[in-house]
């Protein structure tokens, strides 16, 4: 990371980011299987639409609201806004007995339930169970390289505005903060889009399919998302593709929303995080431009390989190795 004097606001920011998203990842995934149950099918689209423009959006809410905040005054502000510790008097934990929380403690209350659970093997298992299966990997592997640059391009950002060129733009801290609204943007009016659009493609798909849903018609919002990735319309392309595969990868596994969305969660954090610690440099070296276009190279070529065929052979991957 290049930290000096022109651009610690952007490092000091950068830092703030990818401490937020970690914070936020272990959470995430609990969603999908929520609205599974609470949602009936042809809701699910549309609510799925509105968690991931929830996730997608929370990364840029920090840094375009308290990025104000750093430029004014310092960035032990910001952190102090985020923690509030002034919660008097603290709430009391319930009892529920000292017999039962001595026998929690010590592992009886567990070894009881655990015939309503499953076995050891199973919970070990159960999401490589999933990862092997055509229908899952080849569309799972796409989106991590999806959304993983557009993490990545987020924690850089900063950077890139805040250092002064020819590493970056020597944008002020004002701007820098104010540059965080396109995104943000986006993100709303990929939420609307994503509303009526997946909407569209289940009814035309049921219809044509004489009231019968393909899990792969899904996918045709893909084609939608990649003709739109660059930065701010970026994460138009980002989160209706996302929904589209979350969406795609739940009817496919109805039964393991968990493991889905731990999956896909994994897949977008590990191609996510490892971004930055090459984009920098190569973006010193070769410039920004080339960075940015050779990443949109990818995703394009990635869609190419990987949702075209899923559709054509995914109702066959199905019935060859569903759970």
């Amino acid at each position: 990371m290049f930290c000096n004097k022109t651009s610690s606001f952007a490092c000091s920011e950068t830092l703030l980011l990818k401490l937020t998203s970690h914070a936020m990842s272990d959470r995430i995934f609990w969603n999908l299987s929520s609205s599974d149950y609470i949602f009936p099918f042809h809701l699910q689209a549309r609510k799925l639409n509105i968690w991931t423009a929830g996730f997608v959006i929370s990364p840029f809410l920090s840094p375009f609201a308290l990025g104000f905040l750093v430029a004014r005054t310092s960035w032990r502000w910001a952190y102090e806004t985020m923690y509030d510790r002034t919660v008097k008097p603290i709430p009391p934990r319930p009892s529920t007995g000292l017999r039962y929380r001595v026998e929690t403690l010590i592992g009886i209350t567990g070894y009881r339930m655990a015939k309503f659970r499953p076995s050891w093997s199973e919970v070990v298992l159960a999401c490589l169970n999933v990862l092997w299966r055509p229908q899952f990997f080849f569309v799972v592997f796409f989106e991590a390289f999806v959304f993983g640059f557009s993490i990545g391009i987020n924690a850089t950002n900063a950077v890139f505005m805040g250092s002064p060129p020819p590493v970056g733009f020597g944008f002020s801290q004002f701007a820098i903060a104010g540059a965080y609204g396109t995104p943000i943007m986006a993100v709303i009016i990929a939420e609307l889009i994503g509303r009526f659009a997946n909407d569209w493609i289940m009814n035309t798909s049921i219809r044509r399919n004489k009231g019968v849903f393909e899990a792969e018609s899904r996918l045709w919002a893909c084609y939608i998302a990649i003709p739109l990735f660059g930065w701010g319309i970026a994460l138009v392309s980002v989160t209706v593709n996302t929904v589209a595969i979350y969406a795609y990868c739940n009817d496919c596994f109805p039964k393991r929303q968990g493991e889905v969305s731990a999956l896909l969660n994994l897949a977008r954090t590990l191609g996510g995080f490892a971004v930055p610690y090459f984009q920098v440099p190569w973006a010193s070296k070769s410039g920004a431009l080339q960075t940015f276009g050779v990443e949109a190279a990818i995703v394009a070529g990635l869609f190419l390989l990987a949702v075209p065929v899923t559709q054509w052979k995914g109702r066959r991957f199905r019935e060859l190795y569903s759970l």
